[in-house]
């Protein structure tokens, strides 16, 4: 089987042939043509996570709209013989694809969405004249393009276009939110939202040269407005049922491709719930195919987390660790993103991992509070969420401090835990967050992520139950004769005395008694602001 890594143009995925004859892999999708041509809106934006066939379903459009090429035979959409006669290659077609645009400021940025319009009229030369001297800033490179110009531009060309083939015009922008983001992430947000909102709302809203204007994205991005001027607009996202099977691939696909892989890639690759549709990650089905079915991460080493790791808090540290704990947690479902709120509001955070592909629906849905359960989907991902708390963590912090703080941990050195935690605490954050997060939750995820650093040598849980209560922290060794137990229980109201306390009456070693460790250190930490007290008590095997 001849495989398209990284090939996202449909025309090549179809026509190229290997020297034996051999053709792509390609995975029918056509239908979604029929299912566009039906729509009512005229205006569709669809949200999926990255690598799941947004880019080539967008230029499977553009060649069934824009080119007469017998490029659809015998896939599904050539059964129906009206639509292809009636649409196919009868549509000029506009093509913009915002995909990787991650310029550091906004003078860059506006000069590459300006290239990237230039590029789409210089595609359609042949509706211009020469009589068309006004439109030589659409095409001259030397010229300078004015803002009015630029936010006008898909408005003059899908005129032009329909005034020389007389048939409006289908637009198509991939990854629309990219700019964004990007702008997001440097410190030019107003600008690039201002720009985008001007560039779709002149070039969609009223055109009457429009056929149908389709975007996609990974996310719907809520306070730049983009789409709320739009007559006729309908998004489909991740929860929509329509639309669910043309995006990454379905149970059967899969089961169809790789019947005697398929059990254990389900555990690696599948997880995806996309309205009521099972979906298995389309990059890493075929990457496991063309690595001759080798189980590894393949989506997670291409994606770009720069928002998540600029976005990821200490207090939101908890819920990641229930997540790599294979528990859900309870999201309130908001699928329109808005960038301000990541740091400040867990809430938007884990709803942009949602929509990103890295979390996905359990069931247990509250449909009157548009609340889910949501987990980490599969094996694949969790190697991501581990990454990137240990990345967040590396970059809070100079020197070798967390390091230190393990070691000291792990040698029951309480001074140097207590020395070195405060230094953590000082330096890797603020006064304000310390003194705005007066609850445990804050500083037991700081704990929990600097620990996953030992994931090794140990497996790393948080409140679970062991004796006659449930723990903050528990460091269980893979290898119980070499490595000690640790046991931690974290105050921001009362004493260390009161903690070490609790941790015996309340038995919380028993567990790791049982796994016969050979001395268990008991850590009481009060964390007051950026005040730091420790206590620890030695304990060795029962007899």
């Amino acid at each position: 089987m001849r495989i398209p890594i990284g090939i996202s143009n449909f025309k090549e995925l179809i026509k190229d042939v290997s020297s034996t004859g051999e053709h792509y892999f390609y995975c029918d999708k056509t239908l979604m043509i029929k299912d566009i041509i039906d729509e009512g809106p005229k205006v569709l934006l669809f949200t999926r996570p990255r690598r799941f066939g947004k880019t080539l379903n967008m230029s499977m459009l553009s060649y069934f709209f824009g080119s007469k090429e017998p490029l659809f035979d015998g896939l599904e959409i050539s059964k129906n013989q009206h639509i292809m006669d009636t649409y196919h290659g009868q549509y000029p077609v506009i093509c913009i694809s915002f995909r990787g645009l991650k310029h550091i400021d906004y003078k860059d940025m506006l000069a590459a969405v300006t290239r990237i319009i230039r590029t789409a009229f210089e595609q359609h030369r042949a509706a211009f004249t020469d009589d068309d001297s006004q439109y030589a800033v659409y095409f001259d490179s030397e010229k300078t393009m004015s803002m009015d110009q630029l936010c006008s531009s898909l408005l003059v060309l899908s005129e032009k276009l329909e005034a020389h083939y007389k048939q409006r015009a289908l637009i198509l922008i991939d990854e629309y939110d990219a700019p964004i983001q990007t702008g997001y992430i440097n410190g030019y947000y107003e600008e690039i939202v201002a720009l985008m909102r001007n560039l779709f709302e002149t070039g969609l809203k009223d055109n009457n040269s429009l056929y149908k204007g389709i975007f996609t994205g990974i996310t719907r991005i809520a306070q730049a407005n983009l789409f709320s001027g739009l007559n006729h607009f309908q998004m489909y996202d991740i929860d929509s049922e329509q639309y669910s099977q043309y995006f990454g691939f379905t149970e059967d696909e899969v089961q169809s491709v790789i019947p005697e892989h398929y059990q254990e890639a389900k555990k690696w690759y599948n997880g995806y719930t996309f309205g009521k549709t099972t979906v298995y990650n389309p990059w890493s089905i075929l990457n496991f195919i063309h690595s001759n079915f080798h189980y590894k991460a393949y989506w997670i080493n291409t994606a770009e987390n720069a928002l998540i790791q600029k976005s990821l808090t200490a207090d939101k540290l908890e819920e990641v660790k229930q997540l790599l704990d294979s528990q859900s947690i309870l999201l309130k479902i908001d699928n329109n993103l808005i960038l301000k709120n990541l740091k400040k509001n867990k809430n938007a955070f884990f709803n942009l991992l949602y929509t990103s592909g890295y979390l996905t629906a359990n069931g247990g849905c509250s449909a009157e509070y548009n609340e889910k359960h949501v987990r980490i989907p599969n094996r694949e991902v969790r190697e991501f969420f581990e990454d990137v708390v240990l990345k967040w963590f590396s970059g809070h912090g100079e020197g070798d401090f967390f390091q230190d703080f393990l070691d000291a941990l792990l040698d029951g050195d309480i001074d140097g835990v207590q020395s070195v935690l405060s230094r953590i605490v000082k330096e890797a954050f603020s006064f304000q967050d310390g003194t705005k997060k007066q609850h445990e939750s804050f500083y037991h995820g700081i704990l929990l992520g600097i620990t996953l650093s030992l994931k090794k040598r140990y497996n790393v849980k948080s409140n679970r139950e062991s004796g006659y209560g449930l723990f903050d922290i528990a460091l269980f060794p893979k290898d119980p004769q070499k490595d000690p137990g640790v046991i931690i229980e974290i105050k921001t109201k009362g004493s260390v005395d009161k903690a070490i306390e609790q941790i015996q009456r309340k038995e919380y070693s028993t567990d790791l008694h049982e796994r016969g460790c050979n001395i268990i250190y008991l850590y009481g930490i009060k964390f007051d602001g950026q005040k730091v007290t420790t206590k620890l008590v030695t304990e060795k095997p029962k007899t």
